[in-house]
C-alpha cells in the first residue's frame, strides 16, 4: 500500500475539522441564541461570521449579534423577522431554512450552556488552522518530532509558527522593549511618586484615605446607601470638596436634585472647614434667611471663588431630567475632552429608555458602559469616577453589608475598583444596649512612637453612621481585615466626622 503523500494527509486532516466544525458552530449558535445577554456580552466582539467554516451558522451569529448590538435581548419570531427585513439579508434567511434551523440548534443545546466557552474555542482553532495553512502551507497539519499539532491549542500553535518568523525577524526588530528587574532605587521611587501622584485624596478625611489612598484614576468607585441617607451630602463633602481644593475639574450629573440644592451642600461644608461655623439647614430650604444667615453664605462664596480660582469652569453641575446612557456618555465625553477628568454620577439607576426586561440587566450593562468611559485605555477618558447608588430594600435588615446588599444588580461590582457602603446604626448598637458596637480610635504613643487603640462606645442621642468596604483594589476589604469606619455626621455642617474604626459580625439574619 502507498505511503501517503503530504498533501494527501493534510487533505484528509482538513475534511475531519471540517466535519467536527459542523456540529461545533451550530451548537455555538444555538447557545447565543438561547441566551443572547450572557453570551453577546462575552462574545460580541471577539469573534465574526468569517471565522467560521460553514457559512450557516456564521449567518445565524451575525445576525443575532447586529441585533444584540442594537440592544435586543429576547430573540422572538416578530423581532428577528423584522430584522432580518430590515437587514435586507431575507434570501439568505431563507437559504438557509429561517427560523426552523437555528431554533432546532437552540433545542439540542440549550440545557448545555456551560459548553458554550468550548465550542467557542473549537471555532477560533479551526479559524487559526486555516490561516496558518494560507501563510505556512500543509506542513502545518503535518506532524514531526516534538511538534504534534493535533494536541496543541489554538495559542501553542501560534506561538510555535510565530516563533519561526521571529527566529528570522528577531535582529531586526525595532519595537522591542524589555525591562531589568532591578533598576536604581531612585527611578523606582520616581515611579511610585507618579503613581500615587493620580490618586486624589478625599477631602479632610485621614481615615477614608487610609483605606483606599483616595480616588484612583481610570477606575470606577461606587458608593452605595439606603433612601435618603445622605449619599449626595457624603460625596459633596468627600469628593467635590476635594477637587475644589486641588483645583481639579469635574462633572457632577444629577438626576434627582438640581444644582442650586447641590450648592447648598457646598455651601455648608465651606461654612465648616474654612470657618468653622455651621447653618440651620432648614432655613435654606424654606427660604427664612435672616440677615446674619446671608453674611455667611456671601463669605462662603467669597471663599468658594477663592479656593476655584475663578467664576466658573472649574465644576460643572449637570442635571439630567431623563436619565438616559447614551445622552450620559456624550455628556461624559464632550466635557473629558476639555479636560475635566473627574466625574460624580449622583444617582446611577435604572435607564429612563431601558430595552432589558428585568431592571437589574439594565443596571449592570449601564455601569459596564461606565466603566468603559471611565478607563485609561480602549477608548476611555482616564477619568476619577464615583457612582452613587441606592442600596436594596431587603438589605436593610442586614447588620454587615456587602455586595448582596446592591441586589439583583450586584454584578455591577465588577466594574468598580472600589465599593463602599454605610448605613445608619442600629438602635442595639448603642452604648450599654445588647450587641453595642465596641469602637476604637488610634492614639500616638510617644514613649514607644507606635499607636496605642483606645476603645470607646456609642454615645445615645447622636446620630453615626458605618462606612463598609466590600471591594478594594487599593487595599484591604472588609472580608480580609479591614475594620469598618465610624462616621458621625453633621448634616447643618454637610461634614462627616470620622471618629474610629469597629467589627461588624458577617450576620445577616437581622436582630
Amino acid at each position: 500500500m502507498a505511503k501517503e503523500t503530504t498533501k494527501e494527509i493534510a487533505t484528509r486532516e482538513v475534511t475531519k475539522l471540517n466535519q467536527q466544525a459542523k456540529i461545533n458552530e451550530a451548537y455555538f449558535a444555538g447557545l447565543v441564541w438561547h441566551d443572547p445577554f450572557s453570551t453577546y456580552s462575552e462574545y460580541v466582539d471577539t469573534l465574526s461570521m468569517d471565522e467560521f467554516v460553514h457559512d450557516v451558522w456564521g449567518f445565524y451569529f451575525e445576525l443575532g449579534r447586529r441585533m444584540y448590538k442594537e440592544g435586543i435581548r429576547t430573540f422572538d419570531d416578530i423581532t428577528v423577522h423584522t430584522k432580518v427585513k430590515e437587514y435586507n439579508v431575507e434570501e439568505d434567511f431563507k437559504k438557509y431554512g429561517g427560523l426552523d434551523t437555528i431554533e432546532d440548534a437552540v433545542e439540542i443545546v440549550k440545557h448545555n450552556s456551560e459548553n458554550v466557552e468550548y465550542y467557542y474555542e473549537t471555532i477560533k482553532y479551526n479559524y487559526t488552522v486555516r490561516q496558518l495553512l494560507l501563510i505556512f502551507g500543509e506542513k502545518v497539519l503535518i506532524s514531526k518530532n516534538k511538534y504534534k499539532w493535533d494536541s496543541m491549542n489554538r495559542e501553542q500553535l501560534v506561538t510555535y509558527w510565530t516563533d519561526k518568523v521571529n527566529q528570522l525577524n528577531l535582529g531586526s526588530v525595532n519595537r522591542y522593549e524589555a525591562e531589568n528587574l532591578y533598576i536604581d532605587p531612585e527611578e523606582f521611587i520616581r515611579k511610585l511618586e507618579e503613581d500615587s501622584a493620580e490618586m486624589l485624596p478625599f477631602y479632610n478625611s485621614y481615615m477614608m484615605n487610609s483605606i483606599t489612598q483616595g480616588l484612583p484614576r481610570g477606575a470606577v468607585t461606587m458608593f452605595g446607601g439606603f433612601g435618603n441617607s445622605g449619599k449626595s451630602s457624603f460625596t459633596a463633602e468627600k469628593f467635590t470638596m476635594s477637587c475644589i481644593a486641588n483645583k481639579e475639574k469635574m462633572i457632577v450629573v444629577l438626576n434627582e436634585e438640581d444644582a442650586q440644592a447641590y450648592r447648598q451642600k457646598i455651601v455648608l461644608s465651606i461654612l465648616w472647614h474654612e470657618f468653622n461655623t455651621g447653618f440651620d439647614r432648614k432655613r435654606m430650604v424654606n427660604g427664612k434667611l435672616q440677615e446674619a444667615d446671608k453674611v455667611k453664605i456671601r463669605k462662603a462664596f467669597e471663599k468658594m471663588e477663592e479656593m476655584i480660582d475663578e467664576k466658573e469652569g472649574q465644576i460643572k453641575v449637570i442635571f439630567m431630567e431623563k436619565y438616559v446612557m447614551k445622552d450620559l456618555e456624550k455628556i461624559i465625553r464632550f466635557w473629558a475632552n476639555r479636560g475635566y477628568s473627574n466625574l460624580l454620577i449622583d444617582t446611577h439607576k435604572v435607564s429612563d429608555e431601558s430595552q432589558h426586561e428585568a431592571r437589574w440587566q439594565t443596571f449592570v450593562e449601564d455601569m459596564k458602559t461606565i466603566y468603559r468611559i471611565t478607563r485609561k485605555n480602549a477608548g476611555g477618558c482616564n477619568l476619577r469616577t464615583l457612582v452613587t447608588f441606592q442600596l436594596a430594600d431587603s438589605a436593610i435588615k442586614n447588620r454587615y453589608l456587602d455586595f448582596d446588599a446592591i441586589g439583583e444588580g450586584k454584578m455591577a461590582k465588577n466594574e468598580a475598583s472600589i465599593v463602599m457602603m454605610f448605613r445608619a446604626i442600629w438602635s442595639d448598637e448603642y452604648k450599654d444596649e445588647k450587641r453595642a458596637l465596641e469602637c476604637y480610635k488610634l492614639k500616638k504613643n510617644e514613649r514607644t512612637g507606635g499607636y496605642d487603640k483606645e476603645y470607646f462606645f456609642l454615645e445615645k442621642g447622636k446620630t453615626y453612621y458605618l462606612l463598609f468596604t466590600p471591594k478594594n483594589r487599593q487595599g484591604a476589604n472588609n472580608d480580609n481585615g479591614q475594620p469598618v469606619l465610624v462616621i458621625e455626621p453633621n448634616f447643618n455642617a454637610n461634614h462627616f466626622k470620622e471618629i474610629g474604626w469597629t467589627f461588624v459580625a458577617n450576620d445577616k439574619s437581622g436582630r
